[in-house]
């Protein structure tokens, strides 16, 4: 299915970018640009949110672009991240952005991990951001730099474009940049969430944590 990974280490975060090659049927996106949508207003122009935050798990016609995701999601988790836990997907959404919006840095709470898949998409990208560089946060020294990298910036920016999905952790602060195209940007977000045995009886350290979809 995959016709390109590519792992980004930027400021020790894995960020991590699919580019699936998957693209949405016409009814897939018909259903996408039905669904109830609220305005959130921002400083250029309206982005619009699904008001469900389970799209992908209350709409049947979405289960084949569930199940790419997903499985991408499980090659992050055990080829990327190589963690044995299980997780689930707590929360799905999608959102849309017309000419000349953009969605402001903002990061999200309750989430281990997120992702973003780019439903239609063209000339796109997603920007992360941190207050220091990795090399900055030993001693907040202002370098001067010859070229920036992962481990010397304090943001990084990803291209994509219609099909790609790109994985993060969820405290990771990130923005959509201006939309400068007629046609809308689409997206669908997820979230993860961890489930399941966590930690070691003879650590003192064991809980549980119950799949909120059991």
């Amino acid at each position: 299915m995959a016709v390109e990974k590519i792992l980004i280490p930027f400021c020790g975060y894995p960020i991590y970018k699919i580019s699936t090659g998957e693209i949405l049927s016409k009814d897939e996106l018909k259903i996408l640009k039905k669904l109830d949508k609220a305005p959130i207003i921002t400083t250029s122009s309206p982005i619009e949110l699904t008001k469900d935050v389970n799209i992908l798990d209350n709409n049947k016609e979405l289960t084949r672009i569930k199940d790419v995701i997903w499985n991408c999601f499980v090659d992050y988790k055990d080829n990327i991240l190589e963690i044995e836990n299980d997780f689930y997907m707590c929360n799905s959404w999608a959102a849309v952005q017309n000419k000349d919006g953009h969605h402001p840095w903002h990061n999200h709470c309750n989430a281990f991990y997120s992702s973003v898949f780019y439903a239609q998409a063209s000339n796109s990208s997603l920007k992360f951001s941190v207050g220091k560089s990795k090399l900055q946060e030993a001693y907040f020294i202002e370098y001067n730099l010859k070229k920036y990298n992962v481990f010397n910036a304090t943001s990084w920016e990803v291209p994509v474009k219609t099909g790609d999905i790109i994985f993060f952790p969820g405290e990771l602060t990130h923005e959509s940049p201006i939309h400068d195209l007629s046609s809308d940007r689409i997206v669908i977000a997820a979230s993860y969430f961890i489930s399941g045995n966590i930690g070691w009886d003879n650590n003192y350290n064991s809980i549980n944590i119950s799949d909120a979809n059991e």
